[in-house]
């Protein structure tokens, strides 16, 4: 069985979360979404994404210090991060 690709969304504009989720859902991604960096850090480490996308600027944690925070971490290192602005 072919198992469905996962996708994590951190960004603290709803309307970005809800386009995205959408659409990804829409080709068969699960999505989860998370809205800062803090909550995606939380969230990745249950839900195991293939691909996260992060905005640059958020509160509690911008998108930058997820992305070195996660990467700094061996089950992540390898997980392709796309940050949006």
């Amino acid at each position: 069985m072919r198992q469905v690709p996962k996708i994590l969304i951190i960004d603290d504009e709803a309307d970005i979360l809800e386009f995205l989720s959408y659409n990804f859902q829409k080709k068969g991604f699960h999505v989860s979404i998370a809205k800062n960096g803090l909550e995606g850090l939380n969230i990745a480490e249950q839900f195991f994404p293939d691909v996260i996308i992060t905005d640059v600027l958020m509160p509690e944690m911008d998108g930058i210090a997820f992305t070195k925070k996660l990467k700094s971490t061996d089950h992540f290192k390898n997980t392709p991060v796309i940050v949006l602005s």
